[in-house]
């Protein structure tokens, strides 16, 4: 955890810091087994990164991806590209080269645009890929911080606190009370991980269209920072008044019925498994209305992370939402172990402030994340 937070502090630092030419950038775009990309994976790669060390980026784009192919199809036309045999490296998105460029013209062209970039040099203090890679490191890191948070997300805890209420009334125990709670935290789990492949692939779609990619992105942090206010808003009124009915980012009244409905009806089924099952469903799906504001920018910063590496992708989605139900889970424990409704109450209301306020640090941090990388 003191690892995370130091990474927190200095890609804060960086973020504000960075700026002046960005280093040139090299798409390259490969297809497994094809032997010129092999070729120029072997060959000139190492040779462009001998000549021009921590100045040029390579992004690699596997046209086996359709987003990627289209993205290719996008910047050839763009370009004017018109030669018999499609584009395999485009540098700055300016100057595309088909698998067998003449090495004095490609290495010339990354030069002059170097040359023309020397009136405003990047800081020799923070090089862009020292940047690039504290942002890797950070990906694992930040996604779990903002799984937990969302797992003890206001929204989540209040109905959970019900959902306990209705089980004492019930006189759920024992083992009743372990199969409902294994159940529940499955559905849970396994629907808001459907959720999120089902945005994410969504999202993956316009990672390909770069200008349309970047209006998400500007609107997200937009948003983010309104949230961020609200959240700090709520955690000052919340304080001062200690009335749920300050909090501005809640569940409204309508889907609280809802949700308290489908819970009577779940706990209502004979059985107890199918009975959990129903309503982890249902709640989570309800409930991602309040919750989606920290899922949707997370799976944001997972695509731009992992956008040459889908399974780092599916990866950081599952450890967010195994993240996210570790509270359910150890509630549910503790519940078997006798914690009382009331207590859960009390610590809820406790830590509203708290939570709210580390809502508000997030959100902050994912518009710095989001618009600088």
């Amino acid at each position: 955890m003191k690892q995370a937070l130091k990474r927190i502090v200095l890609i804060a630092l960086f973020c504000g810091s960075v700026c002046g030419a960005e280093p040139v950038q090299i798409d390259f775009f490969y297809e497994p087994g094809c032997r010129d990309c092999e070729r120029i994976e072997a060959d000139l790669l190492p040779e462009l990164e001998k000549r021009f060390p921590q100045v040029c980026r390579i992004h690699k784009h596997d046209i086996g991806v359709e987003t990627n192919f289209l993205y290719l199809l996008q910047l050839e036309q763009e370009l004017g590209y018109a030669a018999p045999e499609r584009a395999y490296l485009i540098v700055n998105k300016q100057y595309a080269f088909s698998a067998t460029p003449e090495p004095d013209e490609f290495f010339g062209r990354i030069d002059s645009l170097l040359e023309n970039a020397s009136s405003s040099p990047v800081p020799q203090d923070v090089p862009p890929d020292l940047v690039k890679k504290w942002y890797n490191g950070f990906a694992f890191p930040a996604v779990m911080v903002a799984g937990l948070i969302d797992g003890i997300n206001p929204c989540a805890i209040s109905t959970l606190v019900f959902f306990m209420s209705l089980l004492a009334v019930a006189k759920v125990r024992s083992r009743k009370l372990i199969f409902l709670g294994i159940s529940f935290c499955l559905a849970s789990f396994l629907t808001y991980l459907a959720l999120g492949f089902g945005l994410f692939r969504v999202l993956h779609l316009f990672a390909g269209f770069t200008a349309l990619r970047g209006a998400i992105e500007k609107v997200l942090a937009v948003i983010l920072l309104i949230l961020a206010g609200l959240s700090f808003r709520d955690a000052f009124r919340f304080r001062k008044s200690g009335r749920s009915g300050d909090v501005t980012l809640q569940l409204s009244t309508g889907m609280k019925k809802r949700i308290h409905g489908v819970m009577h009806r779940g706990l209502g089924n004979t059985s107890v498994i199918l009975g959990g099952l129903l309503v982890g469903i249902a709640v989570t799906a309800l409930e991602s209305v309040c919750t989606g504001q920290v899922y949707v920018p997370t799976l944001i910063l997972i695509l731009k992370d992992s956008a040459f590496s889908e399974v780092r992708a599916w990866l950081l989605l599952l450890l967010y939402n195994l993240m996210f139900i570790l509270p359910l889970v150890l509630v549910f424990i503790a519940v078997y172990f006798g914690l009382r409704t009331e207590t859960l109450l009390r610590w809820s209301r406790q830590n509203v402030v708290v939570s709210k306020t580390l809502l508000g640090i997030l959100f902050i941090l994912m518009v710095l994340l989001i618009v600088r990388f």
